[in-house]
């Protein structure tokens, strides 16, 4: 592309010193007004700068893109943009009024306010400015005694616009009258301005890519966020491409770092300009992340010829963006004219956006300006959930209500959310979101945060669900986790439960044990009769006495449900071991008394280093394969035996052999 003459060349320039003097707050300025009204000439009049660059647009006298010229005064920087005037160019419009925050509105006093007059006065205030001044240009040609008609028309024309309080001033650019009277209106421009919103870093859309030769790729655009440095890192989104900031240019001089507010010319290294997509964001913080879905707040113009249509395809314009949506509407089927609704953008390509974004939408053929849509998650994931509960929320967000946002994502996540969400969405850093949250809600694993409340009423609901299953089954020692943690999950969020689980099992009132658990205070022997008591007892007493061949499981029980869960109680209060011969797919049960005689008895007869085979350990033992094989294995698993090949050794010694099925 070719470079406009009003640009930085980023040639044979000085480099800024580290000391660099404060240069004045820059202020973009956008001209905007109806086709053929001068704003070029009212421009070009007052920086003395061109900005027609292309021979169409001087051969035409008519601007085609967007200009740029700049003007120092001592209040501000002034940056010029020149928009093209006429209907086809309403894209190139918007991408020059975007990071603005002041209009120049230009009207012929001859031809008064036109279709575009309206057009771009309609999008400079969607896009949230509320300053400017107003320039009536031509009056060269007006009668005598015409300048009160045209001024009393103006005024009533815009009464109800953000420009009906702002001066007027009339001017011309072939004579030069007017032009001192507004210069001294835009000298005090800056001061009727806001300062630009600080975002999580630098955010400067690219509305002009070209190169340098000897330079290289440059980029150009109205700086939003945060400052600009040279020699810092950048990204370009939503592509992702790395790429280095060689130099930064303001007004045609290198400088250490761009404020901004104005326009800036950054030449980046890494990266030619062939490879950089139109309309591509240089972002300086990785905050800024592409997405396929956008929620935000829309506003539909009073003047819309239709109401918008939930799934309707639409024309989304934001910076020099310009990308083709669907919307999809939340609680409404259509939003009519003078109303507002809430909906997710969906895009087919991943888009760049930050939170409180102006986005201008418009409908591709016939071609009309819809209204306005308001950035409220930049970040947002496909939507889930009930839409009445997402409305809230993005409700919450409009007023700023910080504790109904925290409410409401943990509403719709059960009762957790992630701090980085609720940081996007309230617009401020990780640590400040942290801060502002600490009394009502707790900090969990994983960048998470829950209600205390929640968090409170969960805690006691896992210890009411485990009371519950301990009285249902009052002989088994531990109770499975899954159907407690399931019934949960249909009220609370899983990361809730896991870290109720953790809390609990900290404070000493319940045993976790992989997948079981357990209240503390748990007796299951206090629950059995007398009779269960003596029968438990002879049960225990036949596996000691059965040593290394006990009886079967099965022969234990004769056949008893009621014997089954005191063999079961034996094994989980570690009162008996149950091992497994796998290659016999049987289950076999021990007293863990023999089991350490067992072990005691190969420590003195092989004690280490001496090696022994399984067929000398089932002799030295005095049992069989069926059961000395499931035993070794056991003291393997236990670290008390190691296997190398086909012998072991022993290496370590217990007082009591532990029994896997208690955790213990």
């Amino acid at each position: 592309m070719k470079r406009n003459a009003s640009e930085p060349i980023m040639l044979n320039a000085q480099e800024p010193s580290e000391s660099e003097p404060a240069t004045p707050f820059p202020l973009a300025v956008a001209v905007v007004g109806h086709v053929n009204h001068g704003k070029t000439s009212l421009v070009r009049a007052l920086t003395g700068m061109a900005t027609d660059r292309l021979k169409e647009e001087i051969e035409r006298g008519l601007s085609i893109t967007l200009g740029f010229a700049w003007r120092d005064y001592p209040s501000a920087n002034l940056d010029f943009i020149d928009a093209p005037g006429h209907e086809d160019f309403i894209r190139a419009m918007v991408a020059g009024a975007t990071g603005a925050r002041a209009v120049l509105l230009v009207v012929s006093a001859v031809e008064g306010f036109r279709r575009q007059t309206w057009e771009h006065l309609r999008i400079a205030s969607l896009l949230g400015i509320d300053s400017g001044i107003i320039a009536v240009t031509q009056v060269d040609r007006l009668a005598p005694g015409g300048e009160e008609i045209v001024r009393a028309d103006v005024k009533a024309a815009l009464r109800k616009t953000f420009l009906a309080e702002e001066p007027v001033v009339f001017c011309s650019s072939v004579s030069g009258a007017g032009l001192e009277a507004l210069h001294k209106c835009l000298a005090a421009l800056p001061g009727r301005c806001p300062p630009p919103a600080r975002l999580a870093g630098a955010f400067l859309p690219s509305d002009r890519v070209f190169t340098v030769p000897g330079v290289g790729a440059v980029i150009t655009g109205t700086l939003q966020g945060g400052p600009l440095g040279t020699g810092t890192d950048a990204t370009l989104q939503p592509s992702g491409r790395r790429v280095g900031l060689r130099q930064v240019q303001v007004h045609g001089q290198h400088t250490l770092t761009a404020q901004p507010g104005g326009r800036v010319a950054v030449s980046l290294r890494g990266v030619s300009a062939n490879e950089i997509k139109a309309g591509e964001v240089l972002c300086a913080s990785e905050s800024y992340r592409p997405t396929l879905q956008v929620h935000v707040e829309l506003t539909v113009g009073a003047d819309s010829q239709r109401p918008l249509k939930h799934m309707e395809e639409i024309q989304v314009l934001w910076g020099a963006r310009r990308d083709n949506a669907t919307v999809r509407l939340w609680g409404a089927r259509s939003v009519d004219p003078s109303a507002r609704g809430f909906a997710e953008l969906r895009f087919s390509t991943p888009v760049i956006a930050f939170a409180g974004q102006r986005a201008i939408l418009r409908r591709p053929s016939p071609a009309e300006t819809i209204g306005l849509a308001l950035v409220l998650d930049p970040a947002a994931v496909a939507s889930r959930g009930r839409a009445s509960d997402r409305r809230m929320l993005l409700e919450a967000v409009v007023v700023g209500d910080l504790n109904a946002i925290a409410a409401g994502l943990a509403r719709h996540e059960g009762g957790v959310f992630s701090v980085d969400e609720f940081a996007r969405l309230s617009r401020m850093g990780a640590s400040e979101a942290r801060a502002k949250l600490t009394t009502d809600y707790q900090d969990l694993d994983g960048g998470l945060m829950g209600s205390r409340a929640t968090l409170t009423e969960t805690e006691h609901r896992y210890l009411q669900l485990l009371s519950e299953a301990h009285g249902r089954a009052p002989t088994r020692f531990w109770v499975e986790t899954g159907p407690i943690r399931n019934a949960l999950a249909r009220q609370v969020s899983r990361d809730l439960t896991a870290h109720v689980e953790r809390t609990l099992s900290g404070s000493g009132e319940i045993r976790l044990d992989g997948g079981r658990t357990a209240l503390t205070n748990h007796d299951p022997f206090a629950t059995l009769s007398i009779e269960a008591l003596e029968r438990l007892d002879q049960i225990e007493t036949a596996l000691g006495e059965g040593g290394l061949t006990p009886p079967d499981p099965a022969t234990l029980a004769r056949g008893s449900s009621e014997d089954e869960d005191l063999i079961r109680l034996l094994v989980e209060s570690g009162r008996a071991v149950s091992l497994r011969n796998n290659a016999l797919r049987q289950t076999l049960m021990f007293h863990p008394a023999s089991l350490d005689a067992a072990f005691e008895r190969l420590r003195r007869l092989f004690p280490p280093p001496l090696e022994f085979t399984t067929g000398e350990a089932r002799a030295a033992l005095g049992t069989s394969r069926k059961f000395i094989v499931p035993v070794l294995e056991y003291f393997d698993t236990r670290g008390l035996t190691a296997r190398v090949g086909d012998v072991r050794h022993v290496v370590g010694t217990i007082n009591r052999v532990e029994n896997p099925n208690t955790g213990s």
